[in-house]
């Protein structure tokens, strides 16, 4: 918004005239009214003076800054009238406009979340590809010397999550326990490099992946277990949310997912944990907005959790385990309700490990020893034990898949994690048919 300040000068009938310096007055010429600066005209007659100065022009206010526009500023005052006599009296000079008030800071960090579009409906089976059409992103890892064998090693490819305009995904090795990791990137154009650390060595102990509502990376971290969020577009300042229950770190957070309020919820199995155990039980744990204690919400009834996420209402909560998933209730505290429902027994039934949410609430759970995705349908009840509505399977190479995310511009890309050796690991993507959410 731009604002212009405006003097406005007014005639004023009067019997003297308006000078700034007096003079000996040869017959009683006319005086000159003060000139507009902020204040109004000074104007008058003198008697007998010669023609007195006009006062000085008042400075305007200045415009305010920042934020929106600043107030105008104040009109100046006019200069007082001459005295009549021989001598006229100069008028004194305007009074400048005070600036005007600066608008207020906006405020946010100007990140979006995703949203997904309305009136989205589960697609029809056949309209999904299949695995085999897969592409396998090139340099997503790259050929490097990471796994200790130029690309040739074993690596656990973990925790796709799309922002802004690019996949991040945690690479881990086998060994020691807990592992080293580094987060990858790879931009709208294919384009792979390493996000975290930035340079070489360094250690981002990273496993699955989320994005908050200011758009930075959280994970679930093995390296310091806890959770630790990394600063977007840098990854630094890294900000360690939380480490520790019952006065020890966590066994090895694997996944997690954020609720909109803030909310973080995230497993912790034992897979990449240290030789002896910090947690007398693996479990499930929340965590509120802001704070740095968790909650238990599931333990000893829960062997090794592994995926976790959301429905789309954000009322039930989902977790993989090496039985299959189990839906909870959510409440608005964040903590579930007693009773587990049990997700499409018929076909997963055994081990599962990362899931995606399309925009129609249907789950895709990685099936472990299938070597596939299970896309399950609610029909509206996303509480219910749901029913398969069809399998990806085939990705190329028959790599163990380990996660999915939606992306690209569109969110309609399934981004599929793999991990293994040489080119049977890695980061797949296959166009589909609906959108979904980003991690």
């Amino acid at each position: 918004m731009r604002m212009t300040l405006t003097s406005r000068g007014s005639a004023l009938s009067l019997t003297f005239a308006l000078a700034v310096a007096g003079c000996a007055g040869s017959s009683g010429g006319s005086g000159s009214g003060g000139s507009n600066g902020g204040g109004t005209s000074g104007a008058g007659h003198g008697g007998g003076g010669t023609s007195g100065t006009a006062g000085n022009t008042g400075t305007a206010g200045t415009t305010g800054t920042a934020g929106t526009s600043g107030t105008a500023g104040t009109s100046g005052t006019a200069g007082t009238s001459g005295t009549a006599g021989t001598t006229g009296t100069a008028g004194t000079t305007g009074t400048a406009g005070t600036s005007g008030s600066g608008g207020g800071a906006g405020t946010g960090s100007g990140f979006t979340p995703y949203a997904c579009p309305s009136g989205v409906t589960t697609p029809s089976a056949g309209s999904f590809p299949a695995g085999s059409t897969a592409t396998r992103i090139t340099g997503a890892p790259p050929v490097d010397n990471f796994d200790g064998n130029q690309g040739f090693g074993f690596t656990n490819i973990e925790g796709p999550v799309w922002i802004g305009n690019a996949l991040y995904f945690s690479e881990m090795v086998s060994s020691p326990s807990p592992p080293p990791a580094r987060i990858l990137k790879i931009d709208s154009n294919d384009t792979v490099t390493q996000f975290y650390p930035s340079g070489s060595g360094g250690d981002s102990g990273s496993n699955g992946l989320a994005v908050d509502s200011s758009g930075n990376l959280v994970s679930a971290n093995h390296g310091v277990g806890g959770i630790v969020t990394f600063t977007l577009p840098s990854g630094t300042p890294k900000t360690t949310n939380i480490s520790s229950y019952n006065g020890h770190r966590f066994d090895s957070p694997n996944d997690l997912t954020i609720r909109k309020d803030g909310t973080i919820f995230f497993t912790d199995p034992n897979f990449q944990a240290p030789s002896t155990l910090p947690q007398p039980t693996t479990g499930v744990y929340m965590v509120p907005p802001g704070s740095a204690t968790a909650t238990q919400l599931l333990g000893s009834t829960i062997s090794n959790p592994n995926g976790i996420t959301l429905s789309l209402d954000e009322k039930t909560l989902y977790v993989g385990h090496g039985g299959g998933v189990n839906s909870y209730t959510l409440n608005t505290d964040g903590t579930i309700g007693a009773t587990a429902t049990q997700v499409d027994a018929a076909d997963l039934n055994g081990a599962t490990d990362g899931m995606a949410i399309d925009c129609a609430g249907d789950l895709y759970v990685v099936n472990v020893n299938a070597h596939t995705i299970v896309v399950v349908t609610f029909g509206g009840n996303p509480g219910s034990a749901g029913s398969k509505l069809t399998t990806i399977s085939g990705i190329p190479g028959n790599g163990q898949l380990t996660n999915s995310a939606f992306g690209g511009s569109d969110h309609k890309t399934l981004y599929v994690t793999v991990q293994g050796t040489g080119t049977t690991k890695g980061v797949f993507k296959l166009a589909m048919p609906i959108a979904g959410m980003p991690y």
